[in-house]
C-alpha cells in the first residue's frame, strides 16, 4: 500500500428519496401485508410467506413502472 492510499477517505452518500422509499416498501407495505392476510387466514406462514412474496413482487411492480412509464 503506497503512502498516497492511506490518506483516502470514501464518503457514501445517500439520498433522502431512497431512505423514504425503503421506508416505504419494507416497512409500511410489509407490514400492512402481514396483517391483512393474518386476519384473512389466521395463519402465521401463510402471513409471513406471503408478505415476504408480495413485497418482491410489489418493488418489481414499481421498478417495472418506473422503466416504462418515466
Amino acid at each position: 500500500m503506497g503512502k498516497n492510499m492511506s490518506n483516502q477517505f470514501f464518503f457514501l452518500v445517500i439520498h433522502s428519496s431512497s431512505i423514504k422509499s425503503f421506508l416505504m416498501t419494507d416497512l409500511l407495505v410489509s407490514t400492512g401485508m402481514y396483517y391483512g392476510l393474518k386476519i384473512i387466514s389466521h395463519n402465521e406462514w401463510i402471513s409471513i410467506i406471503g408478505c415476504l412474496v408480495g413485497t418482491e413482487t410489489y418493488k418489481r411492480i414499481l421498478t417495472f413502472y418506473r422503466k416504462v412509464c418515466l
